[in-house]
């Protein structure tokens, strides 16, 4: 079975022609892995020359190539149905028996690839960013934390398993939690708030589950740092998130810019917001309801949204469109919310085909617009940077990656009358940017909490509780919890980005900027927003976040007074 879920995303697809590694495999065994892996280290040891040690280098990477391959399929069929008993075993055996062997192997061919007497060779043909990659992989690596990371991965497992479960109850039906952004801007008051009682209730009726599992995670994720000489896992965490070139002194002056300049800009909106609601404060219910910008239903059913945004594409760029008609002929966007599902949205790839594939969960709401148009951003870039044959090199930092798909919700700002009314497209792109906005002092919030977690400066349930609490108020002023106080202290259980990928949530902030821009570019010439668009994507992950910001004619976000 697993094999035929995993056949419904490639049968449309053809393999990239390689040119050293072709031994596919239709299930990942672990001493295939092993014998894969032994056999590059050794092409490698043999080479004789720049030459012949560039070979067995691109050898290695096809093999990696086509072990990434299994994982992001098994991972996607999991995300897809995480009910599934068979695709959660599947998913737990490649992630105890075959990643052990990838990090031991991999970081073997690193270690003897970085001390190479062709170094110097090898970094004037592929470049310096490749080899900067790898060592930064080299030096995030410790032997003993390869136990760990399988035991951290089953952690998550039982976190993806969990968030699937999630619902909401409403008259007696059950609706997938996707579905509450669909109640929650709702115009009926008593809909907002039942709806909302019913999402923080499922969140804190399973507060102890999840502290569980954050704790379990939280210690792992420390004793990795440990084990390499760290305090605590911040600096490793960075390690993992490729951030070459800044650190968390550079995030903690952005932290400070938005306190300073967007906490009060934010602040203004809730309080025009409140009064339109006839309420002193914005009440935790109504946040995402603005009775001024109150949306019709999307003129189209979900089905359609794919064709719709192809149309949308057409008119931004020809070329997006052609990379989003072959997705949509191969099947590469899983759309529709269901039970049974993981909630969210993200954008994976699979390797030996060179395609991305964008997992979606549509429910016929507004929002089912700019997610689409997100998601579809990362895409583009996969689809302009597939020619890069190194993996480390297709795609970019988190950052940079937001970069491309958050400038695609505002890029496609124009042309929102293809799923709303004309009078509501006017709406909605206020509303987007007010949300733009809105977003950024509470991705600040996340940060610094995790900052502060990994730091030590909170300790357990109850510290966590207490210092999300004062960050709610530091950041979220002129919001009223009092229909659930408990929410004030607990909602950052339902942020899976604390759970799955630390400090990954300020690279919203970092990259919305970026977008920003891009936008406002857009806005005097779409042709030169596009063009430095264009090459933002066919960049792939050539550059660090600084370079890349330059190049695309950027200012970046650390700079004081942006």
């Amino acid at each position: 079975m697993v094999k035929n879920l995993t056949q419904i995303y490639t049968q449309e697809l053809k393999r990239s022609s390689n040119r050293f590694f072709q031994d596919f495999q239709e299930k990942l065994e672990a001493d295939k892995v092993k014998t894969w892996l032994k056999d590059a280290f050794s092409k490698m040891e043999s080479a004789k020359d720049p030459q012949s040690l560039q070979e067995a280098l691109y050898h290695w990477n096809e093999v990696n190539a086509h072990i990434h391959t299994h994982f992001s399929l098994i991972e996607l069929a999991f995300q897809c149905k995480t009910e599934s008993k068979e695709i959660e075993a599947e998913e737990r055996r490649l992630k105890e028996e075959v990643e052990p062997i990838c990090e031991e192997h991999n970081a073997k061919i690193r270690e003897f690839l970085l001390a190479s007497p062709f170094l110097n060779e090898l970094k004037e043909k592929l470049g310096y960013p490749y080899f900067a990659l790898l060592k930064n992989q080299q030096d995030a690596f410790h032997p003993d934390n390869i136990s760990l990371e399988t035991q951290l991965n089953q952690v998550m497992s039982d976190y993806t398993k969990l968030v699937g479960q999630a619902c909401l109850e409403m008259d007696g039906k059950t609706y997938p939690i996707s579905h509450y952004k669909k109640f929650s801007s709702s115009p009926d008051p008593k809909l907002r708030q039942k709806s909302f009682l019913s999402y923080s209730s499922w969140y804190l009726g399973r507060r102890d589950q999840f502290e569980n599992i954050y704790d379990r995670a939280l210690e792992l994720r420390q004793q990795m740092g440990k084990n390499l000489g760290h305090e605590n896992f911040i600096s490793l965490g960075y390690q993992k998130m490729s951030r070459l070139d800044y650190g968390p002194e550079e995030v903690a002056a952005l932290r400070d810019q938005i306190a300073e300049v967007l906490v009060p800009v934010v602040k203004k909106i809730r309080d025009w917001q409140a009064k339109s609601l006839d309420t002193p404060q914005v009440k935790v219910e109504d946040g995402d309801y603005f009775p001024d910008w109150k949306l019709g239903d999307l003129k189209i059913p979900i089905k359609e949204q794919p064709q719709t945004a192809y149309k949308v594409y057409q008119k931004i760029s020809p070329k997006l469109a052609e990379h989003f008609r072959h997705m949509m002929e191969a099947n590469l966007i899983e759309l529709e919310a269901r039970q049974g599902k993981a909630p969210g949205a993200f954008c994976t790839d699979f390797s030996d085909y060179r395609v991305p594939f964008v997992f979606l969960n549509s429910v016929g709401e507004a929002t089912d617009v700019t997610t689409m148009l997100h998601e579809c951003g990362h895409a583009f870039q996969a689809w302009e940077s597939r020619g890069i044959d190194l993996l480390e090199l297709r795609w970019p930092g988190l950052e940079a990656c937001e970069v491309h798909s958050m400038s695609m919700e505002f890029l496609a700002f124009p042309y929102y009358n293809e799923f709303f009314s004309e009078e509501d497209a006017e709406k909605f792109r206020k509303r987007h940017f007010a949300d733009s906005l809105i977003i950024m002092p509470y991705i600040a919030l996340v940060d610094e909490f995790q900052h502060a977690i990994y730091a030590g400066k909170a300790q357990g349930a109850e510290g966590r509780a207490l210092l999300w609490e004062q960050l709610e108020k530091k950041y979220m002023p002129g919001v009223d919890f009092s229909s659930q106080p408990d929410w004030q202290r607990q909602r950052w259980v339902r942020q899976l980005h604390i759970f799955r990928a630390p400090f990954y949530y300020i690279d919203y902030a970092i990259a919305q900027i970026g977008a920003w821009q891009l936008w406002a570019l857009s806005e005097k010439d779409h042709a030169q927003a596009m063009e430095s668009y264009l090459k933002l994507c066919q960049l792939g992950g050539t550059l660090p976040l600084k370079d890349f910001f330059k190049v695309g004619g950027l200012k970046l976000p650390f700079e004081k007074g942006m």
